[in-house]
């Protein structure tokens, strides 16, 4: 999970023409549902290079960073049905409640909203369009997730709310991260130890301009934070 920049792009004038008191999710044209999605690309995308025309090239899930492929869904932040107590129907065609997550029913948005998922509050969890996931979030070389060391109280309810309630501790995600990050795991010894020999501002540039290139790849946040670790 990495932060998202909603601002930057225009909200989707045709959500405007909706009324959450008399239309459901289900009405939404074809024309504007495409509409949105070609906004969520822009937010979740890399900047110039996914359009609406890439299958995939760059989109990433809002909660695992893994790559979406054949479109994804469009996923409500704050659950829109009317039938349950934790249910926020007047967001159904709010843009800032919106992204694009990957299909899986294993983990993110579809597992937040499985029919016998536990009630949570949308509050003490990390929407990454206004939380900075990596202030929460630690992703260790293993795979695993788990809140960073010294948060306050607050601050490390919210990691691990955000850990159960879109399922980001399961072993497919874990494996996932692992193999992403295992080019560099898998380093020799040595190339480590000429790597601490380097001066130490020929090391910093080396670490971040391998993070910078890798920033787009699935589970970016996994080979960041190994890499920070070297530094």
């Amino acid at each position: 999970m990495h932060k998202l920049n909603r601002s930057s792009v225009t909200a989707p004038s045709c959500l405007a023409g909706y009324d959450y008191r008399t239309q459901a999710w289900d009405d939404i044209g074809a024309a504007c549902k495409r509409q949105v999605r070609d906004a969520l690309l822009q937010v979740q995308g890399i900047p110039g290079v996914t359009t609406k025309n890439a299958s995939e090239f760059g989109l990433r899930c809002a909660y695992c960073e893994g790559a979406i492929r054949h479109g994804g869904h469009i996923e409500h932040f704050r659950r829109k049905n009317r039938n349950r107590s934790d249910g926020y129907p007047e967001l159904t065609f709010d843009w800032d409640n919106l992204f694009l997550a990957c299909g899986s029913q294993g983990h993110c948005g579809h597992y937040k909203d499985r029919r016998l998922a536990p009630p949570y509050d949308p509050d003490l969890i990390i929407k990454p369009d206004e939380h900075d996931p990596d202030h929460y979030l630690y992703f260790h070389s293993s795979g695993e997730v788990r809140p960073r060391n010294g948060l306050s109280q607050a601050d490390e309810l919210r990691a691990r709310e955000t850990i159960r309630v879109f399922g980001l501790d399961s072993r497919a995600l874990a494996g996932e991260r692992a193999r992403a990050v295992s080019k560099y795991r898998n380093m020799k010894s040595q190339d480590f130890e000429e790597l601490a020999s380097w001066d130490e501002a020929d090391r910093q540039e080396y670490l971040r301009a391998e993070i910078e290139e890798t920033h787009w790849e699935p589970y970016a946040t996994t080979i960041k934070h190994f890499l920070q670790g070297a530094a």
